[in-house]
């Protein structure tokens, strides 16, 4: 009964530990009457079983005592940990935005308690707020799609000490991920303005900032857009746990989407504040250096996006020729 352990332990590893218990106990009771059915309990009958039972985090799931309504039980585990992980990223993040933004300011020491609390409220109400807007758009419009795509593509070689090769994606790469792209979104709706270049002049410290603002902010809707979509292809990575055609042609076309924003912004000279294009132009060429360092940027995020994107396709590939 080896694999039998090996299916259930699967199962249960999304499961909040107040219900595990439970749903332990209702998958053993599941497959023992799938087993007794048969009047079989031979090794291959098992594992007929459970092949006919479906990926082990779905069935699962499907046994929580009070799947909340409005994302559901197969989707919940994954929600419930990235608003976690987004609530406590956004507020430790913007706490260290502010702190930093009082040291650049001197603002007094009680503007910024008060300032810290009231942000740090409001961004928490906020990414729960579009965590949950996420998850039930998928909950409404891709669920069966995802759940269906979840069950044809298991097989008895996912389980632990797998049967054959598989490439499934790092839950720590995803989750560090979605870190980043939360401490993005909050830098660029709060904290562009303390991005620029600092110096000392006469014994005070100076700072030039990067982007003019007015500019920026017209191209924050966009930005905005497939920061949220990226947040959404981190949350299908952890359902689907590993790379599939559909998945990687997800990836394909958000990388496609964010070079072609990359490369309207990066066409908009006006976007550099025009101090900072003033200093550069008077200590070398500027608009030549200009000119290089943005077809540079576009060299980099191109290199990055079609190595992403391959990786996606023959890791796709190679999930694809596992054995059943």
């Amino acid at each position: 009964m080896e694999l039998q352990e090996r299916y259930i332990a699967a199962g249960l590893k999304h499961i909040p530990p107040a219900e595990k218990d439970g749903v332990e106990k209702a998958m053993r009771r599941i497959i023992a009457e799938r087993l007794q059915e048969r009047g079989d309990a031979s090794e291959e009958t098992e594992r007929e079983v459970l092949r006919g039972l479906g990926s082990p985090r779905i069935l699962a799931e499907k046994q929580l005592k009070e799947p909340p309504h409005l994302i559901g039980p197969e989707l919940y585990g994954t929600y419930f940990l990235i608003v976690k992980i987004v609530m406590i990223v956004a507020v430790t993040g913007t706490l260290i935005g502010n702190t930093i933004d009082f040291i650049v300011n001197g603002e007094t020491i009680l503007r910024y308690i008060a300032q810290s609390f009231a942000a740090a409220i409001g961004v928490a109400i906020g990414a729960f707020g579009w965590v949950t807007l996420v998850f039930a758009i998928m909950e409404k419009t891709a669920k069966q799609k995802i759940l269906t795509e979840i069950q044809e593509d298991w097989s008895l070689a996912d389980l632990p000490e797998k049967e054959a090769p598989q490439k499934p994606f790092s839950r720590v790469g995803v989750i560090i991920g979605i870190i980043f792209t939360v401490l993005f979104i909050i830098l660029v709706n709060q904290y562009t303005h303390l991005v620029g270049f600092y110096y000392t002049m006469d014994g005070s410290r100076e700072m030039i900032q990067m982007l003019n603002q007015e500019v920026f902010r017209s191209y924050l809707p966009y930005i905005n857009g497939m920061l949220v979509l990226q947040l959404l292809f981190s949350a299908s990575k952890l359902v689907f746990r590993k790379w599939t055609y559909p998945v990687a042609t997800a990836n394909l076309i958000l990388n496609v989407l964010s070079f072609v924003l990359l490369w309207f912004i990066l066409q908009d000279a006006a976007i550099l504040n025009p101090e900072l294009v003033a200093k550069i132009a008077e200590a070398t060429d500027g608009q030549r250096v200009l000119n290089t360092a943005f077809n540079s940027i576009k060299a980099v995020f191109l290199f990055i996006f079609l190595l992403d994107s391959f990786e996606g396709f023959h890791d796709a590939y190679k999930n694809s020729k596992k054995s059943v």
